[in-house]
């Protein structure tokens, strides 16, 4: 069978993969997206921080970027799954997907993000409330619940992050889940005003996704929102590891692949952007690697055509 021939597979159509396709298309590259559509944030009730989008449902950016790329012909959008990406002898990469047929691209920009694995957070109710009032990022939700009762869910290094949740409320407290700090942490805490629960969290209990409280083992503590310092979030696929992509792990305990700013790994033709390359890079990061690692990528294809 002859494949379909490419100048660059995106997998994954994130903020960073759609503004990869967006520059891809109108620098006329010969280029395919293939996004599942099951984006990590789709449970959060809105997006922001992001510009002239703040506020909207993060399939609705989705949306957005889709049609805004039907006016460039050489790029080609699929909902589909990559299940395998493999290096060919004679260069280049044959993508193997869930449903449609196998597609060849001399280049392969990795944007599929991470996926939520909230059961290893072991936070019975998590799921109730993960996207609605508990977040893993502040910057992205702690607007709408400032001045609220904030808990705080980690334990090694907490003493860093809630100094910036303070930004938002005066009224936070840290849970640990079993876990004790250090003496350093916990003094840390109190001179910045912070409660300290050491206690095993039986459940967050709540209402239509709202957090009401935290209920430990021998207290139950109201709260109105939480932030997640431990982290759930686990690569969405295994490609970077499949094609011989080296990890790291970043001071949050976020797998992470090893990527120069433009997105160039130690694997010649792979790329990695956004959240598998920082960790957690946010929308507008996110989407400014991806739009910079093309253009790195047309600069080396010029300058291979002029050789």
């Amino acid at each position: 069978m002859i494949l379909s021939t490419h100048d660059l597979a995106i997998v994954g159509g994130g903020p960073a993969g759609m503004a990869a396709a967006l520059v891809a298309g109108r620098c006329r590259l010969d280029a395919v997206v293939i996004n599942e559509e099951n984006p990590r944030n789709r449970v959060t009730i809105a997006s922001h921080g992001f510009l002239t989008r703040d506020g909207v449902h993060p399939l609705e950016l989705l949306q957005v970027a889709k049609s805004q790329l039907q006016k460039y012909p050489s790029v080609i959008y699929y909902t589909d799954q990559v299940i395998a990406a493999l290096e060919e002898d004679d260069g280049g990469f044959r993508i193997q997907r869930a449903v449609g047929p196998e597609i060849h691209a001399q280049r392969v920009i990795i944007a599929a993000g991470n996926r939520d694995d909230l059961d290893s957070l072991r936070l019975p109710g998590i799921h109730d409330v993960y996207g609605k009032s508990v977040y893993p990022c502040p910057f992205c939700d702690g607007f709408e619940h400032s001045d609220e009762r904030i808990a705080v869910f980690g334990a090694e290094g907490v003493e860093r992050h809630v100094p910036i949740i303070k930004m938002w409320s005066d009224d936070v407290h840290v849970f640990t889940n079993g876990r004790t700090l250090s003496t350093q942490a916990k003094q840390e805490l109190d001179r910045n005003s912070v409660s300290v629960h050491e206690g095993r969290v039986r459940r967050l209990v709540s209402q239509d996704g709202r957090l009401v409280e935290v209920q430990l083992e021998n207290e139950s503590i109201e709260r109105d929102a939480g932030f997640l310092w431990d982290k759930a979030g686990v690569p969405s696929n295994t490609l970077a590891d499949d094609l011989g992509v080296p990890r790291n792990m970043n001071p949050w305990g976020i797998v992470t692949y090893q990527a120069d700013e433009f997105g160039r790994t130690s694997v010649p033709g792979v790329y990695v952007v956004g959240d598998l390359r920082s960790g957690f890079s946010r929308l507008t990061v996110a989407a400014a690697e991806g739009g910079r690692c093309v253009e790195h990528i047309v600069h080396e294809i010029s300058m291979e055509m002029c050789r």
